[in-house]
């Protein structure tokens, strides 16, 4: 299916915007007229989260307990965990799905790993990813390889994404190697009922961000992601960039992601313009640091006399290897359903943090996953409601984050001494570049040097005739 008319078919099967919200919320906001519900692929609600994952698996869970998780029904697939078994699949006639066991789950497929934050090299010819065999030139036609034996619902086609920090002539590049690789995907052929997803990049420059969304837009796209945004440090400066993009995405009835923005009160911010989905990490970050959410979402759960007594004293989010949990026998959240706090208490989990024992980190991801998707559940019946602003507005009031008290976490002998290998295997590979440098910047200039008598040699040989 790479037709264009094949595309448009598959556009209006990806997203389906709640009309009665719509027409409410351009009452509301005039200009973009883009918050709004809607589900994405048929039966994902949105605005919501599609977490980023590591060979088909979220972090930290086995699929007995992603079960656990019912608002778990979207996923982003790392093209570069996969690839190395494309030859594997094919020998066995198989499909990537009953592979890596997500037959349940909408899929993305992206050549990007989410997860490190990592961005590939690219060239003219493709990206160079990181795989499990080392590092891979991958080019459009192995992305739609892949995507052939797993049929995702939609695809993310190669894409430059680079830090916004970067200068003018770079983002410029990165705008049309973008494009061209978009061009590739789109020419290619593709599973019927997979979508492509057009990149969005740019930096901070207006003007290049409205050149990559405006052609991005042109082409035949069944939906758009918004990258690079999260690396700009101006909250400001990045409501109005994606201000700048939402009002070259059309039409409006496509589906707007956005990667690496995940913090409560920035999904807030960009649901607010219009945005349908976030890929990030946000859960999985706050449990490496062995933090639980126990934020504010509504009145009825959340304002009743233990769980304001806790935000009072923790804020927002708990640090559960404080010392203060060794003895506390309660859930992680008063209230909360989810597995953890349902079967476990603070104090067990406190113990597991701090002894390194993986379970610890099950559960805290197990919580925080839980929470925040009931975070998005909470956004969009305010958005239904009519009730958005009033409800953001308590929420940026009573969010709070305040640092942990925990101490150090002590780091095994075994830990050490492999960060040591690697600080001397670090060190050698400088010094062995340091020394390669200094051995031809002295071949160079005994070349010049050379060079330069002889010119001399033949200035006085001419002077002499």
């Amino acid at each position: 299916m790479s037709t264009a008319a094949a595309a448009a078919s598959a556009t209006t099967s990806v997203f389906h915007a709640n009309a009665s919200t719509s027409a409410t919320m351009a009452t509301q906001r005039a200009k973009h007229a883009l918050l709004r519900t809607g589900k994405l692929f048929k039966d994902v609600s949105t605005p919501c989260y599609i977490p980023p994952t590591i060979c088909g698996s979220v972090p930290h869970l086995t699929p007995d307990n992603c079960k656990k998780l019912p608002d778990l029904t979207t996923q982003m697939i790392n093209f570069a965990d996969i690839f190395t078994s494309l030859d594997f699949v094919k020998k066995t006639k198989s499909d990537f799905r009953t592979f890596m066991n997500t037959q349940d789950y909408r899929l993305l497929l992206s050549a990007r790993d989410y997860i490190d934050d990592s961005n590939p090299a690219t060239s003219k010819a493709g990206n160079a990813i990181e795989t499990p065999r080392g590092r891979k030139l991958v080019t459009s036609k192995d992305l739609m390889d892949v995507a052939s034996l797993m049929k995702p619902e939609l695809i993310l086609p190669l894409a430059d994404e680079i830090n916004s920090s970067f200068g003018n002539n770079r983002q410029r590049s990165a705008v049309q190697s973008s494009l061209d690789w978009l061009d590739e995907c789109l020419a290619l052929e593709r599973p019927e009922g997979t979508g492509i997803c057009g990149v969005i990049v740019g930096g901070n420059d207006e003007r290049l961000r409205l050149m990559s969304a405006a052609e991005t837009c042109k082409r035949a796209v069944d939906a758009v992601i918004i990258s690079g945004l999260d690396t700009c440090s101006d909250a400001a400066k990045r409501q109005q960039l994606l201000g700048v993009v939402m009002d070259a995405v059309s039409p409006s009835a496509i589906p707007r992601l956005m990667s690496g923005i995940g913090h409560p009160t920035d999904v807030l911010d960009a649901i607010a313009s219009g945005v349908d989905g976030f890929v990030s990490t946000y859960p999985a970050d706050l449990t490496k640091e062995c933090s639980a959410l126990v934020f504010w979402l509504d009145a009825e759960h959340d304002d009743v006399p233990e769980c304001v007594k806790e935000r009072e004293q923790s804020g927002s989010v708990l640090h559960l290897r404080e010392t203060r949990f060794e003895k506390d026998f309660r859930p992680i959240l008063h209230g909360c359903d989810c597995f953890a706090c349902k079967h476990y208490t603070r104090a067990y989990v406190h113990h597991l943090l701090n002894v390194r024992e993986m379970l610890g980190d099950i559960l805290v991801y197990m919580h925080n996953m839980h929470q925040y998707y009931r975070f998005f559940r909470v956004v969009r019946e305010s958005i239904d409601a009519g009730r958005f602003e009033e409800f953001k507005a308590a929420f940026d009031a009573k969010f709070v984050e305040k640092p942990s008290q925990a101490p150090p976490l002590a780091v095994p002998l075994a830990i050490k001494e492999r960060r040591k290998e690697r600080d001397e295997e670090v060190e050698k590979e400088r010094k062995h570049q340091q020394t390669e440098k200094a051995k031809k910047a002295a071949e160079h200039a005994a070349k010049q040097k050379a060079a330069a008598a002889k010119r001399k040699r033949s200035e006085s040989q001419d002077a002499a005739e």
